[in-house]
């Protein structure tokens, strides 16, 4: 069993210092904890100098299973898209050499992207980072602006099935056939089509080795029509659950973590369990599951504080057997 844990939770078990207590009963139990890179970055945000340097040490353990950047999966599953619909924009003799140097920084154990957190070795800042920490601040306030919009719609959509959500392009946008597409769509058009307009992006570091992204974005109707009518949700489903879950923020009450929250839901599909204190993010995750047109994993609340940490021990340690109620087949 894989079982992946929110920030939230990982904060509780550094301050009971349970960490060694969580790696031994996974270990017993024959059980993945695995953690992902979005959660080292929320904790760096942490200003909490000494809580924040508590947690670092735990979540970059070697305990835990390392999971690539959510951008690294998100990328990957659109790439295995683009090859089956659209093989002409195939590099038929890719060059891997930057990109086999970008990803062994995130998977060696010295002098990569884990130990330079765990050591608190400030990363050069870059073109990259800076754009980077300006579109998490626009992201925010685009999340507020949102649901500032919809606070005060006198029938709300939250309770639209997932699959059912729907989302109006731009009129005019071309290979759109004009009818109202998944809601995910839009947004992930947006985004990758953003990103692969900037060199020094991680889309297109991890792209265009095998993509010729020129002949992608010089062929806007062949790519809207990809993005807004093609792709196979079963076969991208990080982006349907990113998308999703901004659907249902947009009904919900906003904080600064709500961009958090959307990008650690690409990791429903990385884990069986997903355990986590934050009750919207937890009824969103159930919603996914419920609604989504593939499986992803279960997600518990745990209490807060050392009853919690109790709770996480017990799941990972199989003792308090984990429901899986029946779901409807999608």
């Amino acid at each position: 069993m894989r079982f992946f844990l929110d920030t939230n939770v990982w904060s509780y078990i550094a301050s009971e210092g349970a960490g060694s207590d969580l790696a031994k009963c996974a270990r017993i139990a024959g059980n993945e904890v695995i953690i992902s890179p979005a959660v080292v970055d929320e904790v760096q945000q942490m200003s909490d100098v000494k809580g924040r340097r508590r947690l670092i040490q735990l979540v970059t353990e070697k305990d835990w299973k390392r999971l690539m950047p959510e951008v690294f999966s998100e990328c990957a599953e659109v790439k295995s898209e683009i090859i089956r619909l659209r093989p002409e924009w195939r590099i038929t003799e890719p060059n891997m050499t930057e990109f086999n140097r970008v990803r062994y920084d995130w998977v060696r154990s010295k002098k990569g992207f884990w130990d330079r957190a765990r050591r608190g070795v400030e990363t050069v800042a870059t073109n990259e980072s800076v754009r980077r920490d300006e579109e998490e601040r626009l992201a925010v306030e685009q999340s507020f602006a949102i649901r500032g919009r919809l606070k005060d719609v006198k029938k709300p959509g939250g309770e639209t099935h997932l699959q059912y959500a729907g989302h109006m392009p731009e009129a005019g946008t071309p290979g759109w056939s004009g009818k109202p597409v998944h809601y995910w769509r839009v947004p992930s058009l947006h985004m990758f089509k953003t990103e692969l307009q900037v060199y020094e992006s991680a889309v297109s570091e991890w792209l265009d080795c095998e993509i010729d992204v020129h002949a992608m974005l010089s062929s806007p109707e062949s790519m809207n029509q990809l993005w807004l009518h093609e792709l196979d949700p079963a076969l991208v489903p990080r982006q349907w659950l990113r998308g999703s879950f901004e659907f249902l923020q947009a009904w919900h009450t906003v904080t600064t973590g709500t961009p958090g929250d959307a990008r650690l839901a690409t990791h429903l599909v990385d884990a069986d369990i997903i355990i986590s204190a934050d009750k919207n993010f937890v009824r969103f995750a159930e919603r996914c599951r419920a609604e989504a047109p593939f499986k992803i994993g279960k997600t518990l609340r745990a209490q807060a504080h050392r009853p919690g940490v109790d709770q996480v021990l017990k799941w990972v340690s199989n003792e308090s057997p984990v429901d899986f109620p029946s779901l409807p087949l999608n």
